[in-house]
């Protein structure tokens, strides 16, 4: 089956998929094609990115060969699993729990026993977009009135997916708790997870939060 692709610029296509899966299917065969010219490939919400440089490569003869590319098998995307330690004491933990009818320890439960899948990267340089959330957590709506000042670490919910503030900034997800560790060092060029990765939250008492405050987050290849 072909791909449709569209230009996404002068030197970039853009492709739309069904599923997540089928999106990350497809970035797998395009990053094991090794097309000469290809500069980045990018895997989004349904959908994929493919950059490259026009001095390298004939653009339609890219195109046609991206075009006619099948997806890697489902056991190809299976990204690196980064376990995140949380210290469950956000201040919208029990308004969550009570909003979902759940006590405080289900929620944590729910939330921890979920590997996630990071389907995207933004709206903050590293933060990751993930889920999906089991149905129990699903549904709540961003908050209506959006904090000014989210602590860099928080660890939040909205919708069916769940994510990490990776610096202060404003946010209108519910925050359940923290990670201790820095996941971004922009300055560093330090970006611990990526799209495609897998994340498991493991839920730590407030000493270990303490001792391991500021550690950056180191994630095997």
């Amino acid at each position: 089956m072909m791909i449709a692709l569209e230009p996404l610029s002068d030197r970039a296509f853009l492709a739309h998929f069904a599923t997540e899966r089928e999106a990350a299917r497809w970035v797998v065969a395009v990053r094991a094609a090794g097309l000469r010219g290809v500069t980045d490939v990018v895997l989004a919400y349904r959908s994929a990115a493919v950059f490259a440089d026009p001095d390298e490569t004939d653009l339609d003869v890219l195109e046609s060969r991206l075009g006619s590319l099948e997806a890697g098998p489902e056991a190809a995307i299976e990204g690196r699993l980064v376990v995140i330690p949380v210290l469950y004491d956000g201040p919208d933990l029990e308004p969550v729990a009570s909003r979902l009818r759940l006590g405080s320890a289900e929620v944590i439960a729910l939330h921890t026993a979920t590997v996630y899948d990071v389907f995207a990267i933004g709206f903050l340089q590293g933060f990751p977009y993930a889920g999906y959330l089991p149905e129990e957590l699903s549904g709540l709506p961003r908050r209506d009135e959006p904090r000014l000042k989210v602590p860099a670490g928080s660890v939040a919910i909205a919708g069916r997916q769940t994510g990490i503030y990776p610096r202060e900034s404003p946010g209108g997800w519910h925050l359940l708790g923290r990670t201790p560790l820095q996941i971004v060092d922009v300055e560093q060029g330090f970006f611990a997870i990526r799209a495609g990765d897998r994340i498991q939250f493991q839920p730590i008492e407030l000493r270990e939060f303490e001792a391991r405050r500021d550690e950056q987050l180191g994630v095997a290849d």
